[in-house]
């Protein structure tokens, strides 16, 4: 489990986080989104132990980072830049992190390899491998010991499409069975749908938003409704005369300012065939873009 509570820091005079609070249960895949600076890389480090907070508790696993630096050992970390070693084998790379980590276990490190396919490439210097299969070392590094908590900045960062499915689907699963605390920051909003619980959004270092996804989606008001009917001339009269602004959206039709049960009942009401009907939800990425221009203090 993660918690931070109440969390302030200043650096070089300047406050980059402000009463920062979030709470990541064990098998939770909670998002953290922001700006670049928006505070998102100083709160990573509060976890890991690496800075000391102003104001404000922060725990992992039960501890105090600061006080209990062996807890680093139970975190995996996979910052936005891979940090490797670029003249030793992918390898000695993984050998040394867990060495250095105190989990080196041969076994799992040789699995670690077979499951990120980096088996042919174990004998090669990192500086000779592409963009994308030095990320998944260092996706492979992130996973040594079995970490009970994950800080996961731009994971998919570099990955093909098939990687990027492949790795959310592994992160997910890897969640649930192990019961680890996942803290996972992304520009990829699609990634946030896919694999995330809950979202927190910060801005300038405070927090503008913290809740569920469900919650995330619904701080938006959905932009009318959407409706498919068999016989399109007779609906599109029925809503025009009943004072509706519509638009024709991809095979349905978008009756604005409206709500589904109204208009349903109007529809069927005139004999009209509803064939599927549904909010017209905003998508991620608009609520974000709402919600992040949305007046901070």
């Amino acid at each position: 489990m993660i918690i931070l509570g109440d969390v302030r820091k200043t650096i070089n005079g300047r406050e980059v986080l402000r009463e920062i609070s979030l709470t990541v249960k064990p098998g939770e895949i909670h998002a953290y989104l922001g700006h670049n600076g928006a505070g998102k890389t100083t709160t990573f480090r509060l976890i890991l132990g690496l800075l000391v907070p102003d104001l404000g508790r922060v725990e992992v696993l039960g501890l105090n980072p600061l006080r209990s630096p062996g807890i680093r050992a139970r975190i995996g970390y996979l910052p936005e830049y891979d940090l490797l070693y670029p003249n030793l084998s992918v390898w000695d790379n993984l050998r040394r992190y867990a060495l250095l980590k105190g989990v080196f276990d041969e076994r799992e490190l040789r699995d670690l390899l077979e499951f990120f396919e980096l088996e042919e490439y174990s004998k090669k210097k990192v500086s000779a491998l592409s963009s994308g299969t030095q990320r998944r070392v260092a996706m492979a590094r992130t996973f040594l010991g079995s970490p009970e908590v994950l800080i996961l900045d731009e994971p998919t960062r570099g990955l093909d499409p098939e990687w990027r499915l492949r790795f959310k689907r592994f992160l997910k699963d890897y969640a649930r069975k192990n019961n680890a605390s996942v803290l996972f920051s992304t520009h990829i909003l699609g990634d946030v749908d896919e694999v995330c619980r809950k979202v927190t959004i910060i801005r300038k270092g405070q927090v503008l938003f913290s809740g569920t996804l469900d919650e995330f989606r619904k701080s938006v008001p959905a932009k009318g409704v959407l409706v498919k009917v068999g016989e399109l001339e007779k609906a599109l009269a029925v809503l025009e005369k009943a004072g509706y602004t519509l638009k024709p959206s991809k095979g349905y039709i978008l009756v604005e300012n409206a709500e589904p049960s109204e208009v349903n009942e109007l529809l069927v009401g005139e004999g009209v065939a509803v064939e599927e009907i549904k909010r017209n939800e905003p998508s991620l990425e608009e609520v974000y873009s709402i919600i992040q221009n949305r007046c901070v203090s």
